[in-house]
């Protein structure tokens, strides 16, 4: 009766095994069998620092070699019994399975370990698992005896892992303000669901270890410590849907220069408002979804925290030499020198996140005479004194107070308009209304804009050109960071090859 091959695997004894490393160095092992298996055994031995000593009466022409170059001891006859005195492990690697079991029973004998290469292996002390070795990296698999071709599978695997963490670096791979204008740019926008999604997508690209993807009205892009051909093979900027942009319109950072970016966006000196201090926290959000979603870990961490850093002294350099203001800030300003008077105007703020609440600070601040503030779910709270002079508003609702708003500011994250041309045109106070779009995608219609003399909308690029226009150059600002990156380019190598492992970071336990 012939067995299916399943049944005959099942048969195959499974042994339960305790994995260790054993200290060999300058230790005698006696290896008997000079084949083939004999050879990989006496290499990894090699490999330990073990005093190897080959006992076979032939054996293949590479062991003859590591004997005559006195890397081995050879004794050129057959096994006996007295040969596994004084050693510290025995490997039985002969061709014959009645020579193993001598060579296993004198060495239980002699209370020395012993590892037989064949069918006799489950009676043995220990077996050799399939390994891989990278300089100091040591990576044993083994199946208990269950199935060689799946330690190999594995091995051959990890093996292509392991190659792929010593090519390893940083990568930016990203478009922003400087790339694309805004209206460019929305298509590329990522909401939290389109996040998630692109997440799951990139972790299976083999090569990327960890990475966050960092979203913000300015800028979508991905940041990763990534092997090198994952970072070119193209995967990534199909996955961002970058292959249907010019090369132009996007940028792809490596190494040293990827970090110095991270540092100058942490710091907001990448910003469209060269030290809008937002940045910061959503560099600490994206890293906390990474790591929420299992994308990211110690190294993502441990870069953002370096930036962070690196950020903090750039900020200190360089805030003497900016007008520095924040975004929403910004728009408030720009909203004052258009609406003279603004202590008698009536503004429509929509948006009740971090910005839309500094956008409401920042009127309070400026004495705004009246405030209606729109929400889309949650009513915001208020104080006793600011609710005197703020009316709050359903989004459904902005329709009552358009014609008696003398200006529109909008920062909410929504993938459609909340003000279009068709629906509230005819709506707008017929005096003049002055409109700031802070959203991205963009919040209200541009087509808004060619409505006549008594619209004007700006967005913000408009915004950029304005600020950059007020305060000048930026060449000295650059200069100055430039020569704090370079530093701090220490923090960066020791990141670096933290990655590709060439720090120790702890013992292995």
């Amino acid at each position: 009766m012939v067995k299916s091959n399943r049944s005959m695997r099942n048969t195959r004894p499974v042994k339960k095994t305790f994995p260790v490393n054993a200290f060999l160095e300058g230790r005698r092992v006696l290896v008997v069998g000079g084949g083939r298996v004999g050879l990989r055994k006496v290499e990894l031995l090699l490999d330990s620092g073990a005093a190897v000593t080959l006992v076979c009466p032939v054996c293949v022409p590479e062991l003859i070699a590591l004997a005559q170059e006195g890397r081995i001891v050879r004794e050129s006859r057959a096994f006996t019994d007295e040969d596994v005195r004084g050693c510290t492990m025995v490997f039985a690697c002969t061709d014959e399975k009645r020579i193993n079991r001598r060579i296993l029973e004198a060495a239980k004998a002699a209370g020395i370990p012993c590892c037989c290469a064949d069918g006799n292996w489950p009676d043995g002390d220990f077996v050799t698992p399939a390994i891989i070795r990278a300089e100091d990296v040591l990576i044993a698999v083994s199946t208990s005896g269950r199935s060689c071709r799946q330690s190999r599978l594995i091995k051959d695997n990890l093996r292509k892992h392991l190659d792929s963490i010593q090519s390893s670096d940083l990568l930016v791979l990203g478009t922003s303000h400087e790339y694309l204008g805004s209206d460019q740019r929305a298509p590329y926008h990522l909401d939290e669901a389109a996040r998630e999604s692109l997440g799951e997508m990139i972790r299976q690209i083999w090569g990327v270890h960890e990475f966050l993807i960092l979203n913000t009205c300015n800028r979508v892009e991905v940041v990763a410590a990534i092997s090198k051909d994952a970072s070119t093979c193209g995967i990534l900027r199909r996955l961002l849907k970058f292959d249907s942009l010019e090369q132009s319109h996007y940028y792809m950072k490596h190494g040293f220069e990827a970090f110095a970016h991270l540092c100058m966006v942490t710091a907001g000196m990448d910003s469209q408002l060269p030290g809008e201090f937002h940045v910061a926290s959503q560099m600490k959000e994206a890293a906390d979804e990474a790591i929420a979603h299992g994308w990211a870990g110690s190294i993502i961490r441990e870069l953002c925290d370096a930036a962070l850093h690196v950020s903090k002294d750039i900020r200190h350099e360089v805030e003497p030499l900016l007008d520095i203001e924040e975004l929403e800030e910004l728009g408030v300003r720009y909203l004052a020198e258009q609406l003279h008077g603004l202590e008698t105007r009536h503004v429509l703020v929509i948006g009740t996140g971090v910005m839309g609440q500094g956008i409401v600070a920042a009127l309070l601040a400026r004495g705004c005479g009246r405030i209606s503030w729109a929400y889309y779910r949650n009513s915001p709270a208020l104080s006793a004194q600011g609710a005197q002079r703020i009316a709050t508003l359903q989004l459904d609702d902005i329709e009552r107070v358009l014609p008696e708003a003398d200006a529109v500011i909008s920062a909410v994250d929504a993938r459609e308009p909340v003000l279009d041309l068709l629906r509230h045109k005819h709506l707008l106070n017929p005096g003049g209304t002055v409109m700031v779009d802070l959203g991205l995608p963009r919040n209200i219609d541009p087509a808004l804009a060619d409505c006549g003399g008594y619209v004007r909308l700006e967005d913000l690029d408009a915004l950029k050109r304005w600020y950059r226009a007020a305060n000048g150059t930026l060449d000295k600002v650059l200069e100055v960071c430039d020569s704090i990156l370079k530093g701090h380019r220490d923090i960066y190598e020791r990141m670096r090859r933290s990655i590709q492992g060439g720090e120790n970071n702890g013992k292995d336990n």
